[in-house]
């Protein structure tokens, strides 16, 4: 059987995974919500139905894939909040900050006593700058993860994905049967773009934490701005917005 740290690392991996998907997916979608060219070429006369369907079907797509990484609470789902609720265990943090902070000098083949126990000083210093920096991390993911969890925009993506996305429910309103509609949440196009970089900030931090990685965002910006404006503007096209910040 794998250990809960086992566990946790294969989570984080496949949050990453699922995360960058969502990103794809707004790669596409970006142009169509804010390049005045790809919107008046593409979403204009004949073209505007289809334009639009796609549009709002990315659109729905995205607010599926933020409420799922997000806010999933079934056992084997690797949300961000099944992944932090298991970094409530200090047993199991206190590990992780071991792992975290674990520094070897790479071995040089010295002889001299003197700089052995200044490399082992060294070593030590960095050991306990990592367990700073651990817990540092550990702070701010608590800090990022709360402020997006009470904000209302994640509660609004939470319930048009139960009531629309995922799912479809109906109300009585008016004297007739009528689904859910967005427009009475407030959320805009800007709040898509917002809550995917803050996702993106949680989603490092917990690479960093669990599986003491990073990830190159910027080439991983760089990629996907070129995947957008090549498909919507061509291969030498560009588009407004680049990169999440």
């Amino acid at each position: 059987m794998p250990s809960q740290i086992e566990k946790l690392q294969a989570h984080s991996s496949h949050l990453l995974d699922g995360f960058l998907g969502l990103r794809e997916k707004y790669a596409m979608l970006e142009p169509m919500l804010f390049d005045i060219e790809v919107v008046t070429e593409h979403g204009s006369n004949q073209r505007k139905r289809g334009f639009t369907i796609l549009r709002n079907t990315l659109f729905l797509s995205c607010v599926q894939d933020i409420a799922k990484l997000s806010l999933d609470s079934d056992n084997n789902a690797p949300s961000i909040k099944n992944i932090i609720k298991a970094l409530e265990s200090e047993v199991l943090r206190l590990e992780l900050r071991k792992q975290f902070a674990s520094w070897k000098m790479p071995s040089i083949g010295e002889n001299d006593p003197a700089i052995i126990e200044n490399l082992q000083k060294l070593e030590l210093q960095k050991e306990e700058q990592r367990r700073t920096e651990f817990d540092t991390n550990y702070s701010q993911l608590l800090g990022l993860w709360n402020q997006l969890a009470a904000s209302s925009i994640l509660d609004a993506f939470r319930i048009i994905r139960n009531k629309l996305s995922a799912h479809m429910d109906i109300h009585y309103v008016d004297g007739s049967y009528k689904l859910l509609d967005i427009s009475t949440f407030g959320v805009n196009w800007n709040n898509l773009r917002e809550s995917i970089a803050a996702l993106q900030e949680i989603v490092e931090l917990l690479g960093l934490l669990i599986r003491n990685s990073g990830f190159a965002w910027d080439d991983l910006d760089t990629q996907l701005v070129k995947t957008g404006a090549s498909f919507w503007c061509g291969n030498n096209g560009t588009y407004l917005h680049s990169g999440i910040d």
